[in-house]
Parts: C-alpha cells; sequence; structure tokens
C-alpha cells in the first residue's frame, strides 16, 4: 500500500463537527459545565496548572464532582506546575478524588514533560492548548491569551482515555514505568482511519506516525493557515512547509511577543528561509499567541503539540487530526479576523534590517533549543532504558 492510499483523505465524517471552543473563557466555560454534568468519570491532564480565579475554580468543580461519586484523577505535570503548592489538591483528595505529579524526578523534569492538555468527563472531551491559568482566560484579543480549544465526543474519546491510562501509569517516569509504558505502546491504524483521529508523541508513543501524518496532510495540502506560538519545526516538516509555500497559498501567525523569548529568538534565525519560499508570517499584536492549530484544505489540527522540535521530538503531546469542512471554515473566519490584527513581515525588510547582535542572539537560541536540548534529551532516556 502506498503511502496516498494509506493516507488518504477520508471524507468529513456525517456526525456534527467537533465544537470549535475559541479563547480561555469559552474553553473554561465548557469545561466547568463538562464537570459539573459528570456522573461517572472525570480525567483532567495539563502541563501548567497555578492557583489563581481559574485553578480555584477548577479545584471546586473537581472537588464537587468527587463529593457526587465521581471518579477524579488529575495528572498535573511536576516541571511545568512547579509553583503550585503540593497540598493544594488537599480539598479534591479528602472527597475522594486521586491526583499524581508527572515525572517528579529531578534530575529528568528539565528533559520529559508532559505538556498534553485533555479534560474527559464520562463521553465527552475537550482537547487544545489551554493551560489552567488566569492567563489564558479571555477571548485572545481584549484580554487573555490567544488559543483554541476543541470539544469532541464518539470513539476518539475512548482513544483519549486509553491515553490518558497510560500517561497515569507513566506518571513516576521511573526505570520500570516507562519500561512497561513502551512495551504496551499503541500500533498506528492500517488502512482507513476513524475520524477524528489522536495521534500522540513523546517517547514510547508513535511519534513517526505524527509526524508521517503531517508531512503527508502538508505536502498535499493546497492551502496552509497555522497559528504557531512556538515555530521552531523538524528538518522534513520544515520543508514541508516550504513546498507548501512556494506553491502558493501559506499563512503563519505568530505572536509579535512570546511568553518564552529564547523561542522567538530561535524562530527567527528560520524566518529569512521561510519568507524566501514565500511564506506569509503575521506577527499578532494584541495579546500573546499560545495557539496551536493547523488548516490543511479542509483538515484541522488542534491539541498540545507546536511547531517546534520540542514538542515534535521529545515532549509528550496529543494532537487531533480533523476532517471537517465545517470546522476548517469556522476556524479560517478566524483567521482572517486576526491577520487584521497583525503586521506580516516584508521579506526584504527582514533580511536588510537584523542588527548584529539579533542574528547573533537568534543564532544561540537556535543551538540551544534546535540542538543541544534534543541531544540532552536523547542521553537522559538512555538512563530508563
Amino acid at each position: 500500500m502506498t503511502d496516498a492510499e494509506h493516507y488518504a483523505h477520508e471524507p468529513a465524517p456525517a456526525e456534527p463537527a467537533p465544537e470549535l471552543l475559541v479563547g480561555g473563557s469559552a474553553a473554561y466555560a465548557c469545561m466547568w459545565r463538562l464537570l459539573r454534568q459528570a456522573r461517572t468519570a472525570v480525567e483532567l491532564e495539563t502541563y501548567i496548572y497555578e492557583a489563581g480565579a481559574v485553578g480555584d475554580r477548577f479545584l471546586d468543580e473537581l472537588t464537587n464532582a468527587a463529593r457526587r461519586g465521581v471518579h477524579v484523577r488529575v495528572l498535573v505535570d511536576a516541571y511545568g506546575s512547579d509553583t503550585l503548592r503540593r497540598d493544594y489538591f488537599a480539598p479534591l483528595i479528602a472527597a475522594g478524588g486521586e491526583l499524581r505529579w508527572f515525572n517528579p524526578q529531578r534530575f529528568l523534569r528539565r528533559s520529559f514533560r508532559n505538556h498534553r492538555k485533555l479534560l474527559r468527563a464520562d463521553g465527552e472531551a475537550v482537547i487544545g492548548g489551554l493551560n489552567i491559568a488566569d492567563a489564558y482566560d479571555g477571548d485572545g484579543l481584549e484580554s487573555g491569551w490567544r488559543d483554541f480549544a476543541v470539544r469532541v465526543d464518539g470513539p476518539v474519546v475512548d482513544a483519549l482515555a486509553a491515553s490518558f491510562a497510560r500517561m497515569w501509569d507513566l506518571s513516576a517516569f521511573g526505570r520500570r514505568e516507562f519500561r512497561r509504558f513502551w512495551r504496551t505502546a499503541p500500533q498506528p491504524a492500517a488502512g482507513a482511519v476513524k475520524q477524528p483521529e489522536l495521534l500522540l508523541s513523546g517517547p514510547g508513543c508513535p511519534t513517526a506516525e505524527l509526524r508521517r501524518r503531517l508531512l503527508f496532510d502538508i505536502r498535499a495540502a493546497r492551502r496552509m493557515q497555522a497559528w504557531a506560538a512556538y515555530f521552531l519545526p523538524s528538518r522534513r516538516i520544515g520543508a514541508a512547509i516550504r513546498d507548501a509555500a512556494r506553491r502558493g497559498d501559506a499563512d503563519i501567525i505568530v505572536g509579535e511577543r512570546s511568553d518564552v523569548p529564547v523561542s522567538q529568538w530561535a524562530s527567527e534565525r528560520l524566518f529569512k528561509r521561510f519568507l524566501r519560499a514565500g511564506l506569509r508570517i503575521h506577527c499578532y499584536r494584541p495579546q500573546i499567541v499560545h495557539a496551536k492549530a493547523l488548516l490543511l484544505d479542509d483538515i484541522v489540527y488542534v491539541g498540545s503539540s507546536n511547531l517546534d522540535v520540542r514538542s515534535l521530538l521529545i515532549n509528550y503531546e496529543l494532537l487531533l487530526r480533523l476532517p471537517s469542512a465545517a470546522l476548517a471554515a469556522r476556524l479560517r473566519a478566524e483567521f482572517e479576523a486576526d491577520r487584521r490584527h497583525t503586521d506580516t513581515l516584508d521579506p526584504v525588510r527582514w533580511r536588510h534590517g537584523r542588527r548584529w547582535w539579533q542574528s547573533l542572539r537568534s543564532y544561540l537560541a537556535y543551538q540551544l533549543l534546535a540542538r543541544l536540548d534534543p541531544y540532552v534529551a536523547t542521553r537522559s532516556l538512555r538512563s530508563l532504558r
């Protein structure tokens, strides 16, 4: 079977399109509603959890669900949420809920992080780029970082539940847990794939399948639009994006400023190459861009994975591939609205307007994130095998 046969674009599913949640306020409201309605099981997985108005509301909703007899499990990344008090979830635990910290081992925290964002409540789930923190609460224009999520139901929720269970078992991140996790890695589906499709990355996950899917869809797309919180693609995916730009219609929205400046500096080292290929790069002014969303014709990718080396090669991530003309049209309208609040980079001005110290800064940041970071992670991985 050829790649084209294996990855042929299936028609959009007959069921209603997944619900697009624009901005933190909409996403959180949906998540709180699902928590209030839950009757059997709730699973919350996040990279960053911060105390505050949003975090405290989640704690209340989770605790109330546990008091109703709902089986509540919360998985929080130890590195991403290192500012959170370790007794913060005491009310939830007292109500019968369960909590685990992912990868509490200090010497491995920096390299291996659970960057996934997931809420499952019975037969529904919310997936996106938002962490649990006040900074995301808003519409992404007037207030709150720019981000998206989707609410889904159907068979993909069972896949999300199974994936959460594996991460729950891995959370201690010792040698025994890691080896068991690696042995039980799910196999990519053969032939026709049910839609929506869950794609995973991280050591012990079918990461290569996620990259193959992305590559095939980017190469086949006539039109590409993306929001990229951190834009530092791997060599092959970067080449595919440049090829898509050369074919004609390719745009990306990045932030005018970033919550991780070193990542922005590293991205800027690549801009000249992508601008030369024809990629239109738009810098969003109103808020920090934290979205991880990709539009390839009528296929939508939404989840926790950035278009950067760490997400595609190192972090534990989840991404939904959603072939839906209705969802694509909805997200495309958001893209066009956002583009009105951007400054588009001029290739000539960018090439000649950079100061020497800016170029040096970008070079050093690129070496740190695209070269040193993967090298250190690869070396650390050997201690678990």
